[in-house]
């Protein structure tokens, strides 16, 4: 009697061990799968027709243009785009504020319209290279900026270093645009109005919004 009993629960366990196992692998299939199939997002080229414009403010790959209508727009470029200026190509981190562009036809990661300029000095307080820093101004706010791609920033002896070898109690001056993001599919991709835009002090910076310390 005893015998079949252990007879019959060795065979309920073989089984449930045998149906187990297809449902385990499954699992660790499912589980894998999971966790390979993250991708990185890219950035999209997007083709944009410039008619008539002014270069106001450059950094790195990113472009700050007014157009005729004296609306601001930003252009975030892929490396090594050049703009063409009297009939010869310009990399977009060798322009020159106050250069006039005519009838170009560009590729751009991004496009935004700018609704406002501001010219700060504040105490680098992290840098989440090489993408963004967070400053604390000088009346004590602390705010998160993107920098633009092979931006660089001007050091206390004079010298241009990249975002990377910015440290925690460095003083930066930047020029800060506010952005409106627009899908550049829209014929609707600038802002109409008149922005006060000051000379350039340092760098560009764009306004990604209230940070903590």
């Amino acid at each position: 009697m005893q015998t079949n009993l252990t007879r019959s629960l060795a065979h309920s366990l073989t089984t449930l061990l045998l149906v187990g196992i297809p449902f385990g692998s499954l699992s660790l299939a499912a589980a894998q799968q999971t966790t390979t199939t993250s991708t990185q997002p890219q950035g999209i080229q997007k083709s944009i027709d410039i008619e008539t414009a002014q270069v106001i403010y450059v950094s790195g790959d990113n472009v700050v243009l007014k157009n005729s209508d004296g609306s601001l727009q930003l252009l975030a470029m892929a490396p090594g785009t050049t703009i063409p200026v009297d009939g010869k190509p310009v990399a977009t981190r060798d322009l020159k504020p106050g250069t006039q562009i005519s009838h170009v036809h560009v590729n751009s990661v991004q496009q935004s319209a700018v609704t406002e300029v501001t010219q700060i000095d504040g105490t680098v307080l992290r840098v989440l290279t090489p993408t963004s820093v967070i400053l604390r101004l000088g009346d004590g706010t602390v705010n998160r900026y993107t920098i633009p791609p092979h931006a660089t920033f001007h050091a206390e002896d004079g010298s241009e270093i990249p975002s990377s070898a910015l440290r925690r109690g460095m003083r930066v001056s930047a020029t800060v645009v506010r952005t409106s993001g627009m899908d550049t599919h829209s014929r609707e991709t600038t802002i109409s109005g008149s922005i006060a835009t000051p000379p350039q002090s340092g760098t560009l910076l764009i306004f990604a919004g209230p940070a903590k310390e």
